[in-house]
This record gives structure tokens, C-alpha cells and sequence, in this order.
């Protein structure tokens, strides 16, 4: 158990009301770390799970699983990511349900960022980041086996349109293709630009995967006969990085799965600006052929936001989602369907550092419309915010309302008086009882304990630091978390839960909870349920939590294997289990030290639970003991319980 209730504390300006009040909320909690990723089952997750039927956690894995071979587009990042299975019970049982083999052969799609939605009898849908026929990320299902223990089918319902590029043949205005990669048919191409022998040419319709029209031939200028076997290149430039891909590009958010069965989504590239796009994937009359891929906002870029990272919000038959990026601090932007198709609109921009900079978790919505989110850097203490955003009575601009600012490193000039430390120019005190109360301080370059702040411009220190004027000082303190990039979770009474990537008591991020004020006025109060120690229980939660009653299940992106010790049998390099910690398979072991009867050698590979292979043969050896230190991790899977 490890419970961190910490104090308001950072670059933070008066916050006021805004702040959180820390306080311990409820009974203690009690996590326990459910599965220990290995690299072959999986490696450093960062969406959330999800619960199927059976009961059990499914989630993804943006690498690891079984490692491709030559040609794949992330062979050189141990696996292109897996779909998982944990089953209940004493262990939890890992089942990796798919792994990703990424590159234009299997065409299955590679490195899955976001987490899945179910769908109905047993098939969930989910994104990939890369991968596909493009290479660009896909949309795909996953459908379990109609008899348990048979391969779960894995179908990419959508590749989106990347770079293509190859040789072809041209006579007259017919393009035909040679080599490289196949033309996209359909309407995506219609009306673009594809590059020939180095000269940009309009394409007047796309008649299959080897043949395209132009809406003119080239000249001999442009392509000297027999203009044959030359380049072609039909990407992105240069426009942007992704304005070639109308249909959008790199999808890093969760689907939104609607009634009709229509499949909603955001793409981080792509749209005819090239700052990302939502887009709507309907699937075939009569359940067979493919899915329609339809973009229904292209995200404006600059002012009006670029790159989503996270997925939508549905409510009452609107959208909502938020940009990263754009020459503001990100966007919240509101599709709402019309006669014409979707009309966007925008509640609110990040306008200043100052107010949050940012939003790349998913938002969570009340009954009154109040929309929940994050930003994973800029506030007040520069290490983000949690906020909330309060429909108008009229119009379409949102309140923003900061319900806690996150620390962090607070700098400015001070003049010194005995123990008295008086605020001249950069940020400044943290006021309360708590905050910044037994914190270090440094004071031109000399450090010193704070004993109480009285005024955001005076605190106190335990001893005196003499007299000083116009000298430097600095607070670093993140007790109660920053960098939150999850997805905030709305509970009952309104409760939120909140994951930070850094900070608490360990450094290594937390689990929080946000507990609004009685009566709906005044401070909230924020718990952090969790501190993470970086060891087996894992580091950096990237994901937010899903909310099981009154369980809470996450996942954390790093974490160290625990140590194991036992008994063992040798033959030359290969090492049997006797008794004791079975081996830990994948390759966390790898290239790792191995300590046999007192003497320490190096672990080529594991094979299995109960064999391993080492780099130098150990002899013969029966019943004699092992031992393994700890090993770094691939991330974890924890239940957390009040």
C-alpha cells in the first residue's frame, strides 16, 4: 500500500477559489499490480482497458508482441503492438488475443496508441497509429472465436491514405503503374496532384490500383519520351506533412461507436489542411463488403487547433473533441449534425500558456453539459491543469474554470529579511496552511526550509537567512502530480479521476481523485489514491483509469520485473527450472545476468517458463539455486480498491 495525500504546491499566482484543497478522501487504497508486461505479451501500454462480457480486462499495447521480421514498418521497435486478454482470478491470466505485424504485406495496421470500444457479440473496434495498406493507420475489428481457445480474426476496416510512391508508364493521359505502391481507387485521389519525373500533375480519376487518368498529358518537356519507368510520388508536398491525405492520417484516439453501427473518429495528420480530421465510418449495407470512410470536419489548423490526440465525446447527437497544437494552446471544438452535415464550432481556446496548454486527454460530460478534461502542461504552476468548461445560456462560448492547477518549478527574486523572505518579481508564494509548509527553498544558491507561507508576497523560514535584496530563488515541488495525459473519468456525485505522468511522492505519477464542493461553490478537494514507486507496480500512467463500481483499473507505461529465486538444473547453456520463481518469458530477461550456484552468467534468451539459454555454458549442474535481480519492465495492469 502506498498512499501520498500531498499539498497544493508550485508555480501557481493566486489561484484562489480555482485550487484544490488536498485532503485524504475515504479509506485507503489498496492497488495490486495484475500483470507485468514481458515485450512478447506486450510493451508500455498507454490507453486505458476496457471490460468485455466475459468479465474480463481487454487493452492494446502500442509494441511488443511477436516481433515481425525484415520489411515490417516497426521492426526496429521490438513489435508493432498487441490487443490483450486479462482473465480474473488468482493470478490474473495474460492472453495476448492478437499481435501486430505491421508493413504493406500483412496490410493489419502497427503500434495501437489508443484503447478499444466494444461492439456487440464479442468484437471490439480499435485504431492503429501506423500500418495498413498505406502505412498511415487503420480502423480495425476484432472478433472473438465462436469456440474459446481458437485465434480471435482480426479485420482492418478501414487503411488510411499515406505518401505512395513508385515508377510508372505514361501514354498519353494514362498513368500506368511499374512498381512501388499501388494507387488508391475511389474518390481520394480524384482531383490531386500526383508528381511525375519530378513535375506536378492533376489527376483526373483513379480507374484501379495500376492505372490512373490526368487531366493532361505531360509534355515532352515535363516527361521526355517514352516516358517510361520514370518516378512518381503522390505526397504531401508542399502543402504541410499530412495535406496529402484527405482522408486523414494517424488516427491516436478511441472510436465512438454509434447505435447505427457508424464508427466516429479523429486522426492526428491528414484533412485538406493537414492538421488532422473526424471522420465517420459507416458500415456495408447487408453486413458484407467495405466500410464507407466518410471525413466530416477538417480541423482548420492555426487558430482553430491542429493534431488531436484523443478521441470524441458524444452528447445529445453533438461531438466534442479537443487539438493539441495550432498557434494557440489547443482547441475545444463541437461538431453538431445539420441538413448539410456536420456544423463546427468552438467553446473554447487556450488562449495563454497561463491557462492551460494542451488537451490531449479525452474529456468526460454530466448530464448538464459540463465538459471535463485536462491539459498536460501550462496553468498557473506550468505543469497542467484539470478544468471544467460550463455550457452558455446563450452562444456557443464555454466557461473555463480551473478546478486545480498542477506545481511546478517556481522562480523569481526575493528580499531577505532574518527568516523573513519577501517576494520582489517572478512568481510568487503559494498561500495555506499547507502548500509549500516544510518544502526546501533556494535562496542564491543556498537552501533553506520554509516554516509557513502568510501572503503570496511573505513566508517565514525555520532559521535566518541573513539580509539579502534582489536575489534569486526556486521551489521545485510536485507532490500532488502534473503532466496528466489520460482521459479524465467521471464517477458518481460527480467525482473525477485523474492520472499524472510525474510527481507525488515518488516521481513517478499517481492516481488522483477530485471531489466537487458541497453545495456546488467553493474549493474542490483532491486525494491522490496512488503514488506509482517505479518499481513493479510501474511508472508514468499515460492512460486514465475505467471505473468498475468502486474499482478502478489502469495501466502504466513502464515498470521493473521482480527478482526471482529458485532452483535449477544446467546442461552446457541450457538452464531448467527445478523449484522456485518460474522464469519470466519474453525478452526482459534477455542479454540480463543470471546468478547459478554463486557464479554469474548472462541469459541469451528464455524459451519458456521452465528453460532458458545462456551465452556460456554453465556445465552440469542439478538442483543448485538461482537468482535473477530485477529487470526492467514493459508496463503493468493494476486494480486499484478503497
Amino acid at each position: 500500500m502506498n498512499i501520498c495525500v500531498s499539498t497544493i504546491s508550485g508555480r501557481a499566482v493566486r489561484l484562489g477559489a480555482a485550487v484544490a484543497v488536498l485532503a485524504l478522501a475515504g479509506s485507503a487504497q489498496t492497488l495490486t499490480t495484475l500483470y507485468n508486461f514481458t515485450g512478447a505479451s506486450g510493451a508500455n501500454p498507454t490507453a486505458p482497458v476496457v471490460f468485455g462480457a466475459n468479465g474480463s480486462l481487454f487493452g492494446t499495447t502500442p509494441y511488443g508482441g511477436n516481433y515481425p521480421g525484415a520489411g515490417s514498418a516497426c521492426q526496429n521497435d521490438n513489435g508493432c503492438g498487441t490487443v490483450y486478454e486479462l482473465t480474473p482470478g488468482t493470478p490474473w491470466t495474460e492472453t495476448p488475443v492478437y499481435s501486430f505485424q505491421g508493413g504493406t504485406d500483412a496490410n493489419d495496421g502497427a503500434n495501437p496508441t489508443a484503447g478499444l470500444i466494444a461492439g456487440t457479440g464479442g468484437v471490439f473496434y480499435g485504431t492503429t497509429f501506423q500500418g495498413g495498406s498505406l502505412g498511415n493507420g487503420t480502423v480495425f475489428e476484432l472478433k472473438a472465436p465462436a469456440v474459446a481457445g481458437q485465434p480471435w480474426t482480426e479485420t482492418v476496416l478501414y487503411s488510411f491514405q499515406g505518401a505512395a510512391s513508385g515508377t510508372v508508364n505514361v501514354s498519353g493521359a494514362t498513368v500506368t503503374l511499374v512498381s512501388g505502391t499501388p494507387f488508391v481507387t475511389g474518390t481520394t485521389w480524384n482531383s490531386g496532384v500526383i508528381a511525375i519525373n519530378g513535375v506536378n500533375l492533376a489527376i483526373a480519376s483513379v480507374q484501379s490500383s495500376s492505372t490512373l487518368t490526368l487531366t493532361a498529358p505531360p509534355t515532352s518537356v515535363q516527361c521526355p519520351p517514352p516516358c517510361s519507368g520514370v518516378s512518381y510520388l503522390m505526397s504531401s508536398a508542399p502543402a504541410g506533412p499530412w495535406a496529402g491525405w484527405p482522408d486523414g492520417g494517424n488516427p491516436m484516439g478511441s472510436l465512438v461507436l454509434l447505435t447505427n453501427g457508424n464508427l466516429y473518429g479523429t486522426t492526428f495528420g491528414g484533412g485538406t489542411g493537414g492538421a488532422g480530421a473526424v471522420f465517420e465510418l459507416t458500415p456495408p449495407k447487408g453486413g458484407t463488403g467495405p466500410w464507407t470512410e466518410t471525413v466530416i470536419y477538417n480541423i482548420g489548423g492555426g487558430k482553430l487547433g491542429s493534431g488531436p490526440e484523443s478521441g470524441l465525446v458524444l452528447t445529445k447527437g453533438s461531438l466534442f473533441g479537443t487539438t493539441c497544437c495550432g498557434t494557440v494552446g489547443g482547441v475545444v471544438f463541437k461538431l453538431t449534425p445539420g441538413t448539410k452535415g456536420w456544423n463546427p464550432s468552438f467553446p473554447y481556446s487556450f488562449g495563454t500558456y497561463a491557462t492551460g496548454h494542451g488537451p490531449v486527454g479525452g474529456m468526460a460530460i454530466d448530464a448538464n453539459g459540463v465538459l471535463y478534461g485536462t491539459t498536460k502542461e501550462g496553468g498557473p504552476g506550468g505543469a497542467g491543469i484539470v478544468y471544467s468548461l460550463t455550457p452558455p445560456a446563450t452562444g456557443s462560448m464555454y466557461t473555463l474554470n480551473t478546478i486545480h492547477a498542477f506545481a511546478g518549478t517556481v522562480a523569481g527574486t526575493v528580499n531577505v529579511s532574518d527568516a523573513t523572505v519577501t517576494w520582489v518579481s517572478g512568481n510568487q508564494f503559494v498561500t495555506g496552511t499547507t502548500g509549500w509548509v516544510g518544502l526546501p527553498i533556494d535562496i542564491h544558491g543556498t537552501i533553506y526550509t520554509i516554516a509557513s507561507v502568510t501572503s503570496a508576497t511573505s513566508l517565514t523560514l525555520t532559521a535566518s537567512a541573513g539580509t539579502q535584496t534582489g536575489v534569486g530563488y526556486r521551489v521545485d515541488a510536485t507532490p500532488d502530480g502534473g503532466a496528466p495525459y489520460g482521459a479524465v473519468v467521471l464517477g458518481p456525485g460527480g467525482v473525477l479521476y485523474v492520472t499524472v505522468t510525474v510527481g507525488c511522492a515518488n516521481g513517478a505519477g499517481g492516481v488522483l481523485q477530485f471531489t466537487p464542493p458541497v453545495g456546488g461553490t467553493g474549493p474542490w478537494t483532491e486525494a491522490i489514491l496512488y503514488s506509482f514507486t517505479g518499481a513493479a507496480d510501474g511508472s508514468e500512467p499515460f492512460a486514465g483509469v475505467t471505473l468498475n463500481n468502486s474499482t478502478l483499473y489502469g495501466t502504466t507505461a513502464f515498470s521493473l520485473l521482480p527478482g526471482a529465486t529458485g532452483t535449477v538444473s544446467v546442461s552446457g547453456t541450457t538452464v531448467t527450472w527445478v523449484s522456485g520463481n518460474e522464469f519470466i518469458t519474453g525478452t526482459a530477461w534477455d542479454d540480463g545476468a543470471i546468478e547459478i550456484n554463486g557464479t554469474r552468467y548472462f541469459v541469451a534468451s528464455v524459451t519458456s517458463a521452465t528453460s532458458l539459454t545462456l551465452t556460456s555454458s554453465a556445465g552440469t549442474q542439478t538442483g543448485v539455486s538461482y537468482s535473477v535481480g530485477e529487470a526492467p519492465g514493459y508496463g503493468s495492469v493494476f486494480e486499484l480498491v478503497p
